[in-house]
């Protein structure tokens, strides 16, 4: 017997580092997204932001950011690990306000914001990192997820869409592209694309093979 398409668990999307101060949160949710876990500290590599002219070169080396601009990014990160999910807010709005230029902080905001389900202001933390870091497919996942959530179902596989235009082999944003086509916009043809390119990456997922047998079923019949 198939299951309903509504009593599925679909894992969705995990905002990566991929830029200074960047987040990661994992959240495991049914039809809405539930609290994410805190994004991990910065790697050495990344922990710089502004150019600054390298000695008889051309090119140019970021210089680092103050320790304490770092130490409070993973401040905020501990409290995001341990369920604080306010004071990790004014940490990374605090970082937002000191330091407007940087996406992290914003796409860390927009996670803590997610956490206590103040979504409305959460889309707005998102768009800015987006605004400063367009190329980052994470984001554009994290903004699909409020849009699901608030029915906005076309929006959100337009969200999708541009992030797989920028990373065509995201897992969260194939994955969540074609949860939105199956459950939402009735597009089974179309959600089975997206679950197959996703298997084809992902070959030992047996969770979504089951999904793809059940759509495969429906469409034939």
């Amino acid at each position: 017997m198939i299951s309903p398409p509504k009593l599925r668990a679909k894992t969705l999307g995990m905002l990566c580092l991929s830029v200074l101060l960047g987040a990661c949160g994992n959240m495991p949710v049914k039809q809405t997204p539930a609290p994410a876990p805190a994004p991990a500290p910065i790697p050495a590599a990344e922990q710089s932001n502004a150019p600054t002219a390298k000695a008889g070169a051309d090119a140019a080396e970021p210089a680092p950011l103050p320790e304490q601009v770092v130490k409070a990014f993973n401040f905020g990160v501990s409290a995001m690990k341990t369920g604080q999910y306010k004071r990790a807010e004014d940490v990374f709005a605090s970082l937002t306000r000191s330091y407007p230029d940087l996406p992290g902080p914003y796409a860390n905001l927009g996670d803590a914001l997610m956490a206590k389900k103040d979504y409305k202001n959460a889309e707005i933390a998102f768009n800015r990192a987006l605004q400063l870091k367009p190329e980052n497919p994470e984001i554009y996942n994290h903004l699909g997820l409020i849009c699901r959530r608030d029915g906005r179902f076309e929006e959100a596989l337009e969200y999708y869409r541009k992030g797989l235009k920028i990373a065509p082999q995201n897992n969260n944003l194939l994955r969540n592209a074609g949860i939105v086509l199956e459950l939402y916009l009735n597009r089974p043809a179309e959600a089975l694309e997206y679950y197959q390119r996703y298997t084809e990456l992902n070959p030992d997922d047996r969770e979504i093979k089951v999904w793809i047998a059940d759509l495969s079923r429906r469409i034939k019949h």
